[in-house]
This record gives C-alpha cells, sequence and structure tokens, in this order.
C-alpha cells in the first residue's frame, strides 16, 4: 500500500507490528500485544509537524514485513536497544543498538526484519519535507537540500554512535515530567535540539568540538567517578578544585571531560541532576519546596525556585498545587 505523508508512513510501520491506527489526537499510546510480541509503541505530532515516536517492547518471534510510501520523509532515529535490518529500495541496511540515524527518504518500498532475541527500544523523530525546507531556508542551495542529500535515489542514511551529550538529551525526552501542552512542548524543544546537533554534524561536515583533547580511559573513568561524587554530595557538593583531586585529575581535564562525556560541565550536570531529583521528590509528595530546596542543595529557596522554573517552566509551589 502506497503513502503519502510522514503520519501516513509510521502508520504503515505501525500496522506491520498490528498496532497501528490513524492518530486522531496529537499523542497516542499504542500496546503491542501477543502473538506479535509485548510492549508499547508511543507517538506524539508537535506543534510544527514533527512526529515523534518511542518504542519499547519484545517480539514473541523474528517478524517481518514490509510496505512502500510515495512520501518523502526526513527521520533521525535512535536505536538504544535491539537490532534488526531493513532492506529500502533494494539496499540492505543493519540496525544496531547505541546507534543514530539520519534518514532521507521518497518514493521508497522498505522491507524490515527484526529479532526475537532482545526487546526494542528506540526513538524517532520524522520531518516533513516542508519544515525540512523551513529549517534549511538560510542555507545556499546545494548538498544540503533534500534533493542535494538524496541526489536521484530513494533512500540515504547517515549513522554515527550515540554519544554521551546525546545520550544525555535523549533520556530527557523519555524522562519529561509534563502532561499535555507542556508535554508536547518540551519534546519539541529536545528533539529539534538534537536535530541542530545532528545537521551540523551530517550535514554541515562539522563534528561537535574537535578541538576537545582526547581522554583515555583512565581518564574517562574519573570522569565517571566525578559525576558519581557529584550526584551522592547533591547537598554539598566539592568545589571544582576539590573534585580534581578527588580523582585524581586536572581541573582542566575535568571540565574538558565533563562536557565530551555528559554533554555539559560540571556544575551544570550537577544543577540538572539536583533539579530532576527535586521534581521526584515533589511528585512523590514527600516533601514540601523547602525541604525539597534543602535536600538537593539549596539554602536559598528563591534560588531554588528560579532554577526549577528555569529547567522545567513551572515553579516548584505550582507543581505542587497542582498534584
Amino acid at each position: 500500500m502506497n503513502t503519502t505523508s510522514i503520519h501516513d508512513i509510521y502508520n504503515q510501520y505501525l500496522q506491520g507490528l498490528h498496532v497501528s491506527r490513524p492518530i486522531a489526537e496529537a499523542s497516542a499510546q499504542l500496546p503491542v500485544h501477543e502473538p506479535i510480541g509485548d510492549g508499547v509503541i508511543q507517538r506524539l505530532v508537535t506543534h510544527s509537524g514533527m512526529e515523534i515516536v518511542y518504542a519499547d517492547y519484545r517480539l514473541s518471534a523474528n517478524h517481518a514485513f514490509r510496505f512502500s510510501s510515495e512520501a518523502a520523509m526526513v527521520e533521525l532515529s535512535f536505536c538504544l536497544e535491539g537490532a534488526g535490518e531493513v532492506c529500502v529500495s533494494g539496499e540492505r541496511h543493519e540496525l544496531s543498538a547505541g546507534t543514530c540515524y539520519l534518514h532521507f527518504m521518497e518514493r521508497f518500498d522498505a522491507a524490515f526484519e527484526y529479532d526475537e532475541r532482545s526487546p526494542m527500544r528506540s526513538v524517532a523523530v520524522g520531518i516533513p519535507l516542508q519544515l525540512f525546507h523551513r529549517f534549511l531556508g538560510d542555507e545556499p542551495r546545494g548538498s544540503r537540500n533534500f534533493t542535494g542529500v538524496l541526489g536521484s535515489r530513494a533512500f540515504r542514511k547517515f549513522q554515527k554512535p550515540i554519544d554521551p551529550q546525546v545520550s544525555y538529551i535523549v533520556q530527557q525526552m523519555l524522562d519529561c515530567p509534563f502532561h499535555h501542552t507542556a508535554r508536547r512542548l518540551y519534546l519539541e524543544g529536545k528533539a529539534l535540539e538534537l536535530l541542530g546537533i545532528h545537521f551540523q554534524t551530517f550535514l554541515f561536515e562539522q563534528e561537535q568540538d574537535k578541538s576537545l583533547a582526547r581522554l583515555s580511559k583512565s581518564d574517562l573513568d574519573k570522569i565517571r567517578e566525578a559525576g558519581h561524587i557529584l550526584l551522592q554530595r547533591m547537598d554539598c557538593p566539592p568545589s571544582l578544585l576539590e573534585l580534581s583531586r578527588m580523582v585524581g585529575l586536572n581541573d582542566f581535564k575535568l571540565k574538558i571531560g565533563f562536557k565530551e562525556h555528559f554533554g555539559t560541565t560540571v556544575f551544570g550536570y550537577l544543577r540538572d541532576k539536583r533539579m530532576e531529583h527535586a521534581m521526584k521528590l515533589l511528585l512523590s509528595g514527600e516533601m514540601n519546596v523547602t525541604q525539597t530546596a534543602g535536600q538537593v542543595g539549596y539554602a536559598n529557596l528563591s534560588h531554588f525556585s528560579e532554577a526549577f522554573r528555569k529547567k522545567f517552566g513551572i515553579n516548584p509551589s505550582e507543581l505542587l498545587r497542582r498534584q
């Protein structure tokens, strides 16, 4: 069956898993049932018309299906777990965990083969062609536009391993604390952040932070240890120099390493983790705002409220009132 829009493409893909139905609202949660498998697929259409699809399921047996489409689409996807193969217009491609893909496709045939041996978990962002043109509207015509990237082919794929910075953003999407319109806005913002990173990497041929010093395995172990220390001492964190001495790494390498491994600064990482923990405490209903602020290391309540509002777009006191 031929399809004509990105939402139709996802409808047909999900029909191959026997879970598809047209997305009548801004979001939908679709259970994966036996005999195909067990799990859930979530679909969300953003205000700009992108579709975000989160899949988390396990197949009961190896599964294969195919469909064709006349539509054009750009898709950024992240394979978090699982394995499989897809054959698009005669070209076979492997899907592997820990990899991100940027796909360009138009008037294509696709055949999918999925493996039952491991759970499937992925996040995909589908971008309509018109929106992609809007994103790149101020770029010169040529190899960076859709036709220039795709050429005479029906399908083109870019891929790279999911790095820590990207993994962190994807996890923020999966942990989104909001609902309804606020959730759509939050997820669209994160999707745009991911698109910016990968358009830069794949289309503008400038890998992020090439000038960063290469870190050895020992250095990376110390960076992870520093992150663990910050989580354990969230209420009373060490200074940057103290943290450097604790893990045996100079402060320059520590700052560079945090940016490379976690995608943010040392205290940007601490601030984000504090706010995420604060959100969990408030949602649990076990603490009020003042107690929560102290638990995550804020002596000044107004500073805590400002940081919380900047992170989540809502005051902590308002969050409690809504529960």
